[in-house]
């Protein structure tokens, strides 16, 4: 079964009050994760962390989320300092508000989504750290910003691939309490399976890693494909396709963040 597909969003929300008026977007996935805002004519952003997240299926036949609410806390220097919320069914911003801890005051915005299709350079704020990138062709666009100004640019995996839409993710892939970023893409053959590439965040070194492909010969998978994770076991599994059977390797990650493989099973 494929890894559910997350992806990227952004909100641009705008007030108008008697007095003042002013616009800010609002960056994270699917899942409300890796979330930031960022207001319109400043360069500086300020973390988001996720309070609440619920989805809902109204009338979606395939019963995938049809509506998402999401809850944030804005933080300022490490502090609370206020609280985003924002309701989206069917493509709209339905409701989305923003109360400020000092006095309490509310702020009502009026809002659209923008879809990554049409946006396509995609933003996230995780351990501080900035991560920017594409959600198609635009390669060389995937870069890491850290807090201390250094910049690095890792390479995707090839765009040989049907579907050129990336899935992106953001979770614990080695169990350390951390969360780790990843994306995948259609297989380059029939497209039946995702491949991945998956980046751990060391909080020693305060940066991201990528996680390299197992070289152990008795997996059944060449690739890091259809990657789930059991975190109450602390195991990783891939899946993939060869010929008319279907594969599954599972792996922990040792201390190193080194795949080691355990065992692989004939799947149905």
């Amino acid at each position: 079964m494929l890894a559910a597909t997350v992806s990227a969003k952004t909100y641009q929300l705008s007030f108008a009050g008697q007095a003042m008026a002013f616009s800010l977007r609002i960056y994270c996935n699917t899942e409300g994760k890796g979330a930031f805002v960022r207001y319109n004519g400043q360069k500086d952003f300020m973390a988001l962390r996720l309070r609440k997240f619920t989805t809902s299926v109204l009338t979606n036949t395939n019963k995938q989320p049809e509506g998402y609410y999401y809850e944030w806390n804005e933080l300022l220097n490490g502090k609370v300092s206020g609280r985003y919320a924002v309701v989206e069914q069917s493509g709209k911003v339905t409701d989305a508000w923003y109360v400020r801890n000092k006095d309490g005051r509310r702020f009502n915005f009026t809002g659209v989504v923008n879809d990554a299709s049409i946006d396509d350079v995609q933003k996230y704020l995780l351990h501080g750290v900035l991560i920017t990138f594409a959600w198609n062709s635009l390669e060389d666009q995937f870069m890491f910003t850290y807090p201390d100004g250094k910049v690095t640019t890792p390479n995707f995996i090839s765009l040989d691939a049907p579907d050129k839409t990336r899935s992106c993710y953001i979770k614990d892939y080695n169990f350390d309490g951390y969360d780790d970023l990843g994306f995948s893409l259609p297989d380059a053959g029939m497209g039946v399976y995702q491949t991945f590439n998956i980046w751990l965040y060391n909080p020693a070194t305060k940066r991201f890693q990528r996680l390299q492909e197992s070289q152990d010969t008795h997996a059944k998978c060449s690739c890091l494909c259809d990657v789930t994770v059991n975190a109450k076991r602390k195991l990783l599994y891939t899946a993939c396709r060869g010929g008319a059977h279907w594969w599954q390797d599972v792996y922990r990650i040792d201390k190193n963040n080194r795949l080691v493989w355990l065992r692989s099973a004939e799947r149905e």
